[in-house]
């Protein structure tokens, strides 16, 4: 996770609850998250599945006391990596981006009510797009701002900059809430437990080398400690090429 994020009992718990149920079905599987834990092992075979979780995302809004962006992400794998199933709760607003496998969709909690989403179709990072990256540490905002900073300067005016991230902005792209998520060091433990939300709609998500080639984002097993240099997810591949076009532009100024 982040630095400034805090380990709280509900991380342990979730993490507990996940356990109990494949435990309860038979089924061998292995549980990633952000905490301490690093890994749980279920059972004694040949690992069938593996789960990533993040219990609570954004803890650090929780303690200061902001009621703003709690979630809950889990995705399911199979022995090959893929994406069985997905979900983001909203803890505050009672609804959950859901994939099941074939259907994505924002299910509310307590009618029961389902709606289809889909992505904006933007293509070019001009006009008004709405722009994802996380802004609440330095760790982050330095970097991006030292990359982009020209690009905010210029945006339209009727254009959006959402300072926040993490696991629960792929529920933001699949909805076309926002059009485009970008980080510099982003956690895999932020990618891993949601983004098959985003990928399962037709987001483009995946890593920029130092060259400007991009590389589609992928799940492995044990990394979620690791980072990626620099990130992105977006809603066309269009607007994806033209935020490595301006980027790489930029760094050879």
């Amino acid at each position: 996770g982040r630095p400034e994020d805090i380990e709280i009992r509900v991380d342990r718990v979730g993490e507990e609850i996940i356990k109990g149920l494949l435990l309860k079905n038979g089924v061998q599987a292995e549980i990633f998250s952000e905490s301490e834990n690093g890994s749980i092992k279920v059972g004694k075979g040949e690992t069938e599945i593996y789960v990533s979780i993040d219990p609570f995302d954004n803890t650090i809004l929780f303690f200061t006391g902001f009621r703003h962006t709690w979630y809950t992400a889990l995705t399911f794998y199979d022995k090959k990596r893929k994406p069985i199933c997905a979900g983001i709760g909203d803890i505050l607003d009672g609804k959950a981006w859901i994939f099941d496998g074939e259907k994505t969709f924002l299910l509310d909690m307590v009618t029961k009510a389902k709606r289809a989403v889909s992505p904006h179709p933007h293509k070019v990072a001009k006009g008004p797009i709405s722009l994802a990256t996380y802004l609440m540490s330095s760790q982050y905002s330095i970097k991006f701002l030292n990359a982009f900073g020209d690009f905010l300067k210029t945006m339209d005016s009727k254009a959006l900059l959402y300072p926040f991230g993490g696991s629960h902005i792929y529920g933001y792209l699949a909805d076309g809430r926002v059009d485009a998520y970008v980080m510099f060091d982003e956690p895999r433990s932020e990618i891993d437990p949601s983004f098959a939300i985003a990928k399962s709609v037709g987001c483009d998500i995946g890593e920029v080398d130092e060259k400007g080639n991009w590389k589609e984002y992928e799940f492995i097993p044990g990394k979620q400690y690791e980072k990626v240099d620099f990130f992105i997810a977006a809603c066309t591949p269009e607007l994806r090429n033209d935020i490595v076009r301006y980027y790489m532009t930029q760094k050879h100024s």
